[in-house]
């Protein structure tokens, strides 16, 4: 198999400096051939014109593939994608800084909970504090 390759490759090398056509043929067996002149026993497809030149005077040019197109697509959607996701984190970050401030404001007043039978219980002032500064790292940490 790197025998044929190789072979191809001197062969679309050899076309390309020397030979004015190159010709693609498949045999009876399935196995694909070039050559300089079309087989006699094969129908042979040119392929002149279709191929670029393996040395460029100009080596930095740069070269317009057929999916270009594709690529800066791909690009494309790629970007949206990545802004979508950093707007979707924004807006999540922005809801738990108004959560954590509203508890936070909540927190210090007077705070007291009520249970499932509708009692009222308070808590302690250190349970108090040490919620609320819980609560400051979240807003510090959340709305910058």
């Amino acid at each position: 198999m790197f025998c044929r390759l190789m072979i191809l490759g001197c062969a679309l090398l050899a076309a390309n400096t020397s030979a004015s056509e190159l010709y693609r043929w498949v045999d009876e067996d399935g196995k694909v051939h070039f050559g300089d002149r079309p087989p006699l026993e094969a129908k042979a497809e040119s392929l002149e014109g279709q191929l670029k030149p393996v040395n460029s005077a100009d080596p930095t040019r740069k070269q317009d593939f057929p999916d270009s197109q594709r690529a800066k697509q791909l690009e494309r959607e790629y970007a949206a994608r990545k802004q979508s996701e950093q707007s979707r984190a924004r807006r999540q970050q922005q809801i738990a800084c108004a959560r954590a401030r509203k508890q936070l404001k909540i927190l210090k007043g007077p705070v007291y909970f009520v249970d499932a039978e509708g009692n009222e219980s308070t808590i302690s002032e250190r349970q108090r504090v040490v919620e609320a500064r819980k609560l400051e790292a979240q807003v510090r940490q959340y709305c910058g």
